[in-house]
Order: structure tokens, then C-alpha cells, then sequence
């Protein structure tokens, strides 16, 4: 079976860059899947993952965030479709997402959704939001990360499903020791993880626990402002930047909580990699993920978005408590499994031929 996924770029060392890569990897490894990801503007950069020999790398070199530029990239791959014939086409929600229902061809098109139907709600793009619902629709599959986004897409979609993303690290390697003084968190410097509200919130932290530092690596257009906001609040020694790294594994396993501020999300996929390390987490209840995923005062810690003073305090507990963060760390290691690779990918190999085979009986002249 061949599938084409489409993307923008796999260049930057966002989750889902990194998901996208560890399931193409593993859907041709082990189920011997063709495997081709379509990048529009990949600029000759490497992938930040790394992608196996046996998936392809195709980019069809169309800027489409610059206007006018559809009609070529269609072209490209209308004709990139036409020579490859895949059996699937798995469109990342980009732009290609409003035309995938028009494109040639009578393979299976689909779609899989990084973030939550609120994403677009709150970044207040409610055109956009429409248009988006608009094109699940014509869709002969659409797939969401949690079961609470999933109940929000139900009336939008007429083949729904719902598929949590893998966990990255192995389910069983070594624990956090929990012991250091440091908090992490990572992610792309962006307004969606509103790491003006994280800085802040270790400001008050640092009043209570001066020797406790924040890390946070990471890239991205808001990395400066964040420095500047740190540097006007004289938190240059607590709250430290560094450059986006291959190494979180590790830098999570050196650390005693990780700490996510994010406006939205789809599922975050470090709740299911502090599970793996048994790290415990404080996070805001944003749509959708924390919530779902951490029962509060249980095996992490949440509140709703804003409440600087509410994280801050929950952070304070964790510091001041190795026995409630080792015991929540422990509880949250116990939700693991729920996402190891060997468990989710079994369910994307079933939605798939299961797609393929109700689309052959409807085109029996399909390849």
C-alpha cells in the first residue's frame, strides 16, 4: 500500500514533524508500507528527524504561503499523483487540506488534525474555521487526537476517528530521578505556547525557591521577545534558553517537572513522553490534552489558562514535596503503555486498509 503525506516543510523540530516521521518509519519498517511525504517548500533543508531509507522524500518547491501559488502547487501534484498512484493521501491540514477533495484521482483522501477545532477559535480565524469544517466534510476520513476534539468535529465529519499519538520514547527505558532543582518545557517559540505566561509564572516561583531554575529549549520567531521579557525581569539566571536539541529525552530525565503554558493544543505529545520518564506535569487545562490526559492533583497538576498565580503555587507544591512529585511521577508511568508505538500504530494500519477496502468495493476498477 502507498501513502502520500502532505506537509509543508519537515524541516523544523516541531511534535508534529517529529510524529510524522516515527509513524511514516514505522509503518514501512514493520507493515512494508510505500511510504512518500510531499513537502511544499522544503527549501533543500534535511528533515530535523530522521526519516528511513525506505520513505521518500518529495518536494514540490511552491512557497504556499505566498499568494497565488495554489493553482502550481495543484498542478505539481496532480501530476506527482497521476505518476505515483497512491492508495492513500493524508493531508496534514496546510492549505491543501481546502482542495484535497478536488484533486484527481479515486484513492482514499483523508486528513489528520495536530491541533483541536478551538485552535482556530481562540486565534480568533473563525473564516478559517469554517472553511476548515467545509472540507472535512468532503473528506473520506478524518482523524483527531482526542476524544474530547472528537466530540466538537461529530457533526462536522462523516467518517470520524479518533487515534492518540505515540509516545517517541521507549515505554519501559529509565526513570526521572526527580531530584535535580530544575523544571523543563520545550516547543517552538510561538504565541500557542504563551511563554510570556511561563516566565511570569516563574517569576513568582523564584520568590519562594531561588536555587530552582526553568529551561526551556526551543526555536522560533518569539524566542527574542521571551529573552527580553526574561532580561527586564532580571531572571537571566533562572529561566534559561537554549537551542532546539535532539537530546529532550535526556534533559527531561535531568529534571524534577515539566511545566506547558500553551493557549491550545491538539494532544501534547510531551504529556505522552513525561509519562515515559514518569516526569510529572503542570500544565493549563487549554483545549485539548492536559485535561484528558493529567488528572489534576493525581498524577500531575492543572488549571485553566491564565492563572499565573494558580501554576505558580502547584509548581511551589511539586518543589517543596519530592514525595508527592516521585508519587505522581509514578502514577503518571502507569499511563504509558496507553501510547506505546507497538499499541497506537496497529490502529492507523487497521483504519487504512479499512479505508482502502470500502474504497475498492465503491471503484472496483481502482488499483
Amino acid at each position: 500500500m502507498k501513502l502520500f503525506y502532505l506537509v509543508d516543510t519537515i524541516y523544523n523540530s516541531g511534535g508534529m514533524e517529529r510524529i510524522l516521521t516515527l509513524k511514516a518509519n514505522y509503518l514501512s519498517q514493520v507493515y512494508g508500507y510505500e511510504i512518500v511525504i510531499v513537502t511544499t517548500h522544503q527549501k533543500g533543508r534535511p528533515s530535523f528527524f530522521p526519516i528511513d531509507e525506505s520513505v521518500r522524500h518529495i518536494d514540490l518547491n511552491v512557497n504556499t504561503h505566498l499568494p497565488f501559488t495554489m493553482p502550481l502547487y495543484l498542478r505539481r501534484l496532480n501530476r506527482l499523483i497521476e505518476a505515483e498512484r497512491p492508495d492513500i493521501i493524508i493531508s496534514l491540514c496546510y492549505k491543501d487540506l481546502l482542495y484535497l477533495h478536488k484533486i484527481k484521482g479515486t484513492c482514499v483522501k483523508m486528513a489528520e488534525f495536530h491541533f483541536s477545532h478551538d485552535t482556530y477559535r481562540i486565534k480568533g480565524q473563525r473564516r478559517k474555521l469554517h472553511r476548515m469544517e467545509k472540507a472535512v466534510a468532503e473528506l473520506d476520513c478524518f482523524v483527531v487526537l482526542t476524544q474530547e476534539d472528537k466530540k466538537v468535529w461529530q457533526p462536522f465529519c462523516k467518517h470520524l476517528e479518533q487515534i492518540y499519538n505515540p509516545s517517541t520514547f521507549p515505554i519501559d527505558g529509565p526513570l526521572a530521578k526527580l531530584e535535580a532543582k530544575r523544571f523543563i518545557s520545550g516547543g517552538r517559540f510561538e504565541k500557542q505556547k504563551n511563554y510570556k505566561d511561563m516566565v511570569l509564572v516563574w517569576q513568582r516561583v523564584r520568590q519562594k525557591h531561588p536555587d530552582w531554575v526553568l529551561d526551556l529549549y526551543g526555536d522560533g520567531k518569539r524566542k527574542g521577545s521571551v529573552a527580553h521579557l526574561i532580561s527586564r525581569l532580571g531572571l537571566q539566571d533562572a529561566v534559561r534558553l537554549h537551542p532546539a536539541t535532539r537530546q529532550m529525552k535526556e534533559e527531561m530525565l535531568d529534571a524534577s517537572g515539566y511545566l506547558m503554558t500553551s493557549l491550545y493544543e491538539g494532544f501534547p505529545m510531551v504529556l505522552v513522553e513525561s509519562a515515559a520518564l514518569g516526569l510529572p506535569c503542570v500544565a493549563y487545562r487549554c483545549p485539548c490534552g492536559p485535561g484528558e490526559f493529567i488528572e489534576d492533583g493525581t498524577d500531575g497538576m492543572t488549571t485553566v489558562p491564565g492563572d499565573i498565580d494558580g501554576m505558580a503555587e502547584r509548581v511551589c507544591r511539586l518543589i517543596e514535596d519530592e514525595t508527592l512529585r516521585k508519587k505522581m511521577g509514578g502514577l503518571l508511568r502507569e499511563k504509558a503503555p496507553l501510547f506505546a508505538l507497538e499499541r497506537i500504530m496497529p490502529q492507523w494500519d487497521a483504519l487504512f486498509r479499512r479505508l482502502v477496502s470500502t474504497s475498492s468495493q465503491v471503484s472496483p476498477s481502482r488499483v
